[in-house]
């Protein structure tokens, strides 16, 4: 049982920072490098204009389904929830009940050709449902080329013979949940590296696809996921996650390099980037291979993550090659950390990715001698700028690659081969259920409002606007107001090897303090105990964490005496003054945190990052009591009538028990007593038997703060004797109780019983 209030409100997105200047002269920009750019791109989009066959060029954006859902949002939503759930959908009736289910949710509007169907029953109905099935296998297989190796290799074959496009495959789905889904993904990565070579041996020689200015490129080419290969990914645990990594991808790479096959590790979600990197490094000193790394330049840290790898380039004499991305988990990483209160890890206006794009590209290609650099876009403007950049280094055009996604913008590709560039497909190769994801992602990127493709090909805009420079000039710009006065306290971020090495500080820390021991707290006074509660660290057995003074009835009793004294004088303080000691104290839990964290994890064994949410939620308790108590204590005026003074006002009970659990050991008890102490009254602590020590820490957090002595008093005790005593007594005005369904029920029937010695 228990009673909290809450607020989850999410922390503002971070202002917006200007990116790296793509380079000098008027507002940031070459004026001469800007012409350039603007030729390159003005001819690359006059050849795609005269080339319009071709996948999701002019079929794509004539297809019914899509052009409704970038005309109606509402539909868009509903149709790819509908999208993702296909592959499960095993009978036509199913299909037809999940698209009536999703498209006729309040405000969709429906296309003609579909509001007909959905309807209608019998014939058109059927007609309908295989329609709508048959565009998205469709959609899929524009998309996914195959479900391994072998079917997708004619589809290579054709993009190496036909089209002069190499490519780099990509096995659909990540984030594996067990060791048995790694393994299989494993299986399925050394499928790809032991056959595709075979496959593409008797291919045409291509110069243009198997040789830069560096030297040869591998013709098999293989992208890599590092979440589908490790079920534990959490960055807590960083040099253990790289460990079990090695020994899952040594295999593979060996493979690789046996069968000169390159290896792409791609880049996923910000918690794991400089994760992927570490191991990156370390996996291209364990073997080697013809290696490779995925950069996402939507990230604020772009230029510093293509600098580090540049720097450990050269260091070790490692050539590799970088694919520039610009990233596709941008709504993820929005969420994910205004969910948290962390600063956004990512631009949030286009214009700031695409300009720090071309910031990143810019260092890749000034050290051409050290990294490849592999262009992955399909925005004219960021291709032709590192065009451009490249020529005025003197970089031959066989030292860039552009890198596109199958099935999207084949005008384009074609384009860039008549410009003489080496293009490569991205190529998904999987089972269509995880490849839902994938589709799904695709969609919504053909969708997008600010995607290029859509203003190429759907809107046609015109050359000049898709070229222009990207810069803030004329564009919105996101707003980093704060959506509310109280936020949440942020958890600690622990992808940051910062923050791990100063919660692993605090740990060693408070490590050298265990064993001590903890009076009890009453008033003035500090009583050691007869007897004492032993607490050992769960986790260790044998470790002692500390002892603490276990009360008797007799101090209950002094417990409960002191705080009725030092009622009348605490309900009398302005709650102005009682809501200040309560930020104080949340600062002083703020200064504390990775320690206070810290003894959370010795004393209840909780997690690194179960134990940092405990203790930012009690300062959240401490920060949101101290606004409510205001708010709820300011007397009101409820009428203005000759004669009368009608004022509605609130007032404490006087002395309350907090009875706290074990599993939260900080923040319920620090909730459960400041709430109760902002509003006036005196409280006595009765902490859980299993976290006495924990409890301490909060009650000298309490007296750093200065809450005035007999406020708040620090009695640990027995349950079934100082508690049951503490209920029982006739002075207690109220009980705050967490903990089972029995001792709550026992504590109502105890509670409800009027005794002839209680106050009035």
């Amino acid at each position: 049982m228990a009673l909290f209030a809450r607020s989850r409100r999410p922390a503002p997105p971070a202002a917006p920072s200007t990116p790296a200047s793509p380079g000098p002269g008027t507002g940031g920009f070459d004026p001469e490098l800007e012409q350039r750019i603007h030729e390159l791109g003005a001819d690359f989009l006059a050849r795609a204009r005269r080339n319009r066959s071709g996948l999701l060029s002019g079929a794509f954006w004539q297809d019914k389904l899509m052009n409704w859902t970038m005309k109606d949002e509402a539909f868009k939503v509903q149709l790819f929830r509908f999208v993702d759930v296909f592959p499960r959908l095993s009978t036509p009736e199913q299909v037809h009940e999940h698209l009536v289910d999703y498209l006729r949710q309040p405000g969709v509007t429906l296309p003609p050709f579909l509001a007909t169907g959905l309807k209608a029953g019998g014939l058109l109905k059927g007609t309908m449902t295989r329609q709508v099935t048959s565009q998205i296998e469709r959609m899929a297989s524009n998309f996914i080329a195959g479900h391994d190796a072998a079917s997708a290799a004619p589809l290579l074959e054709t993009l190496w013979r036909r089209k002069g496009i190499a490519f780099s495959v990509d096995l659909l789905g990540e984030a594996c949940v067990s060791r048995e889904e790694a393994l299989a993904y494993q299986a399925k990565y050394l499928d790809l590296v032991a056959t595709l070579p075979g496959l593409v041996h008797d291919w045409p020689a291509d110069e243009r696809l198997e040789r830069d200015h560096l030297g040869a490129i591998p013709r098999t080419n293989v992208s890599v996921k590092i979440s589908a290969l490790q079920s534990e990914m959490d960055p807590i645990a960083t040099p253990a996650v790289i460990d079990a990594l090695r020994e899952t991808l040594r295999p593979i790479l060996e493979a690789a390099r046996d069968g000169g096959v390159f290896i792409n590790f791609d880049m996923e979600q910000h918690e794991l980037k400089d994760l992927t990197l570490e191991l990156f490094m370390r996996c291209c000193e364990d073997v080697d291979f013809h290696a490779g790394l995925a950069m996402q330049a939507y990230l604020r840290s772009g230029p510093e993550d293509a600098r580090r790898i540049i720097e450990w380039s050269k260091a070790s004499g490692r050539r590799v090659t970088v694919r520039l991305v610009k990233g596709a988990y941008w709504d993820y990483e929005t969420i994910h950390a205004q969910q948290h209160g962390w600063p956004i890890p990512v631009y949030q206006n286009k214009w700031e990715t695409d300009a720090n794009y071309e910031a990143c590209a810019r260092v890749l290609l000034d050290h051409h001698d050290v990294v490849r650099t592999s262009i992955a876009s399909h925005n004219v403007r960021s291709m032709a700028a590192a065009m451009a950049y490249a020529e005025a280094l003197g970089i031959p055009k066989a030292g860039l690659e552009i890198q596109m996604l199958y099935g999207m913008a084949e005008p384009m590709k074609q384009s860039l081969r008549g410009m003489g560039y080496r293009v490569r497909d991205y190529v998904p190769v999987g089972e269509l259920v995880p490849g839902m994801a994938y589709l799904v992602r695709r969609l919504l990127e053909n969708t997008s409002n600010e995607g290029f493709l859509r203003a190429k090909f759907a809107e046609n805009r015109d050359s000049e606007t898709l070229l222009r420079a990207p810069t803030s000039a004329g564009r919105d710009v996101a707003d980093p107001s704060p959506s509310s006065q109280f936020l949440n306290e942020a958890h600690t971020d622990f992808a940051r090897a910062d923050r791990r090495q100063a919660f692993a500080t605090a740990l060693e820390r408070v490590r050298g303090e265990l064993g001590r021991h903890y009076d009890l707290v009453i008033g003035t006074e500090r009583r050691r105990g007869e007897t004492a509660i032993y607490s050992y660290n769960p986790s260790r057995s044998a470790e002692l964490v500390g002892t603490v003074a276990c009360a008797s009835r007799e101090d209950a009793e002094h417990a409960i005496r002191t705080a009725y004294g030092a009622f009348p004088a605490w309900r009398d303080t302005p709650v102005e003054a009682r809501a200040a000691l309560l930020r104080r104290l949340a600062d002083e839990l703020r200064r504390q945190r990775d320690a206070l964290s810290a003894w959370m994890v010795l004393e209840v064994g909780k997690s690194w990052r179960e134990a940092d949410a405990d203790t930012a939620e009690a300062i959240d308790f401490c920060d949101y009591y101290a606004d409510e108590a205001i708010r709820l204590m300011t007397p009101t005026v409820l009428g203005r009538y000759p004669g009368e003074a009608n004022t509605l006002f609130t007032q404490p009970m006087g002395v309350g028990v907090v009875i706290a659990p074990w599993n939260f050991p900080l923040a319920i008890l620090c909730g459960m007593t400041v709430a109760a102490a902002v509003t006036g009254n005196c409280v006595i602590m009765k902490p859980a038997e299993q976290s006495p020590v924990i409890a301490a820490k909060l009650m000298e957090a309490m007296q750093a703060a200065g809450f005035p002595p007999g406020v708040v008093s620090y009695l640990p005790g027995i349950g079934e004797d100082v508690g049951a005593h503490l209920v029982d007594h006739a002075w207690t005005r109220f009980i705050a109780f967490t903990g089972s369904r029995d001792v709550g029920l026992h504590i109502l029937k105890s509670a409800y019983t009027t005794l002839p010695t209680q106050p009035g």
